[in-house]
């Protein structure tokens, strides 16, 4: 067990507990929130479909710009993590449903997504962040997007984009506090 747990520590050090990702996500939001206000619901679909799509190639993006080893290269739980993430791929199929049938719920269903699918890393990680970051996405996102949903394509990103930003602040102190432990 005591493997186990070094190779999280290391997997927590190496990675900066996904900190890229975690930032790219928030870009993702603000952008989709902003668009919002410049297109017509026709178009700012396309922008969640799309954008949702780019969200882990730039995370890899600002993780090289930011000298972070985010496929813990020669840590047997890289793959684990990277399972992990690669699981919000299977959705395609409901996020497409969603944008032919009731693109407003396309805010709600992405932020649902996104929190349940980063409830592993609260393990992965040891971090009670994720477990704030799973809870309150998918929180916020639930009575947001139901009660705002005449303006869900800009309410909704924002509140999200609240949270994500909550979940940077506590992933950075988490990763300051790796160093130092034992």
């Amino acid at each position: 067990m005591d493997g186990v747990y070094q190779a999280k520590q290391a997997l927590a050090r190496s990675t900066k507990r996904g900190f890229p990702v975690i930032l790219s996500g928030l870009l993702f939001w603000l952008a989709a929130g902003g668009a919002a206000f410049f297109l017509p619901e026709e178009a700012i679909v396309w922008v969640y479909v799309f954008g949702v799509g780019v969200v882990f190639p730039l995370g890899i993006l600002l993780a090289r710009l930011m000298n972070i080893d985010l496929f813990a290269k020669g840590n047997p739980l890289g793959p684990l993590a990277g399972v992990i993430g690669a699981v919000q791929i299977l959705f395609v199929p409901i996020v497409l449903m969603l944008v032919y049938y009731e693109p407003r719920w396309l805010p709600f269903v992405l932020g649902v997504l996104n929190g349940a699918h980063f409830l592993p890393y609260v393990w992965v990680y040891n971090s009670k962040t994720y477990l704030f970051h799973s809870v309150a996405t998918t929180g916020i996102a639930t009575v947001v997007g139901v009660a705002y949903m005449t303006s869900t394509f800009t309410v909704t990103p924002f509140a999200v984009a609240a949270v994500f930003v909550i979940t940077l602040i506590g992933l950075w102190m988490e990763s300051g506090k790796d160093g130092m432990q034992k």
